[in-house]
């Protein structure tokens, strides 16, 4: 038996003028230039409480987290939505943020928010019934511990900054943990034959004295709030740099810290994480189509790679074929 298990979700309604005018007078001010694709709304909130409704009904609350925004269709009567501001957790000082790693970094700080929660973002679509042993087995997170080398290529959506915050996660992974001893005490799960072809990522990693880094699997992913709150006890100074870029930056670390501890440590349960991510294009969105159409995976995640005329394309198809599959509102609506 698990212990209550919350999501969390942070969430932006880019097309707020008050927001915008906030965004843009800070990115002035602090010299900074960003594509707005990162602040793109798929406009299908709605679409995403009927999906984790119908296929995780087992979910104790959703933690929406935002800048002071409510969408319009939610139901905030309903209990197990609990509707979160910045200011109601983040420290003064780190605000106002349009850093989503600022934003996950301190989560930990919502009193209410149980041990056992999942990290989503709204790009990511269950699709499938998903059992919550699929996330949490007696209290354990469930995860695949995965090498991988980080590259200073850039494709997609990986920028720059998330390069820096990769390493600088790896910075304080390898200050606390040596790979062959970590390994040694719990081989059968980082050699786990579950992980499937992934598994030889980490067999070729196998020279190195030092983690490389780790496979991110842009899922939906399990974590300990009581992990969080260790890590801003070991390493105040870096996570509070990070806190600090009020947009994405070289100072950063990511919400992948919380697991890669939680992996070291050895308390996680070994499974292969199930999905497809997407990275639609103009001419491959159709992909995404069929495989919702089929639900050809558990979930889904969908980060578009376009020109913002073709994602209001992408955009309107998707999410006409994510509202046919889940047609009745939710109790997350009004």
């Amino acid at each position: 038996m698990n212990k209550p298990i919350d999501i969390v979700i942070p969430w932006v309604d880019e097309k707020d003028k008050k927001w915008q005018s906030e965004k843009n007078k800070y990115a002035k001010q602090d010299g900074i230039e960003f594509s707005n694709v990162r602040f793109q709304s798929w406009d299908n909130l709605h679409l995403w409480f009927r999906a984790i409704e119908k296929c995780m009904p087992w979910v104790n609350k959703v933690f929406l987290i935002t800048c002071g925004q409510t969408p319009e269709f939610l139901n905030t009567e309903n209990n197990k939505i609990r509707l979160v501001r910045h200011d109601e957790y983040i420290p003064s000082e780190y605000l106002p943020t349009f850093n989503s790693n600022t934003i996950e970094m301190n989560i930990h700080r919502i009193e209410d928010l149980s041990e056992n929660f999942i990290l989503f973002s709204d790009d990511v679509f269950p699709l499938k019934e998903i059992d919550e042993e699929y996330y949490f087995k007696n209290d354990l997170v469930c995860d695949e511990a995965v090498e991988n080398i980080i590259t200073t290529t850039s494709f997609g959506a990986v920028s720059r900054a998330t390069r820096y915050a990769q390493v600088n996660n790896m910075f304080i992974i390898n200050k606390y943990f040596h790979k062959r001893e970590v390994q040694e005490k719990n081989w059968e799960k980082w050699y786990c034959e579950d992980y499937g072809d992934r598994l030889e990522r980490t067999k070729a990693c196998a020279y190195w004295y030092d983690f490389p880094g780790f496979y991110d699997p842009h899922m939906a992913n399990a974590m300990k709030k009581s992990t969080l709150k260790k890590l801003w006890g070991l390493e105040p100074e870096a996570l509070d740099a990070g806190s600090k870029d009020r947009f994405r930056g070289s100072a950063d670390v990511t919400q992948y810290l919380i697991r890669y501890w939680q992996l070291c440590e050895g308390n996680f349960m070994p499974r292969r994480t199930q999905g497809k991510v997407f990275f639609p294009t103009i001419e491959t969105y159709n992909e995404v189509i069929d495989a919702i159409n089929n639900r050809l995976y558990p979930m889904i995640s969908f980060n578009e790679n376009c020109t913002p005329e073709e994602f209001e394309i992408i955009k309107r198809d998707i999410n006409a074929t994510l509202e046919k599959k889940f047609p009745l509102k939710s109790a997350f609506e009004k």
